[in-house]
């Protein structure tokens, strides 16, 4: 799937051999106005304390799903559906799968990946991932 919005994660379709086919990378902009469309990326944990950002064709990258499982037992904060907080350890994942959505917050990431965590207490919430 081509790329059509910021936020999506995304991976080059043909890296070149030097490459690590493997890197990821978020689009920081995109811009379809233009003859050939173009998309600034940033690469995502690359090993280098400051990650590089680069316009490349949108032709040229592809959507990438993420497993979410690597997430169960992690602690984390999701945004509720009332427009509340929670903290506490990812206990379910709505989908092993998805095409993640990261939209900037305020004071945050906000995304579209589902979970229920358990807090300190051991009470349950439902909500989305939110990265600080």
């Amino acid at each position: 799937m081509k790329p059509n919005k910021t936020g999506q994660l995304v991976k080059f379709h043909t890296p070149y051999p030097d490459e690590d086919p493997q890197q990821r990378y978020v689009i920081l902009e995109i811009h379809f106005d233009v003859e050939r469309p173009r998309a600034l990326i940033k690469e995502l944990n690359g090993g280098r304390p400051f990650a590089s950002s680069i316009t490349v064709l949108v032709e040229d990258l592809e959507v990438v799903e993420v497993e979410t499982a690597d997430l169960i037992g992690r602690q984390v904060t999701i945004n509720k559906a009332e427009y509340s907080q929670a903290n506490g350890k990812v206990v379910k994942v709505s989908k092993q799968k998805i095409l993640v959505d990261l939209t900037k917050g305020v004071k945050g990431v906000e995304t579209n990946v589902w979970m229920t965590i358990e807090d300190e207490s051991g009470k349950e919430h439902t909500g989305a991932l939110f990265v600080i």
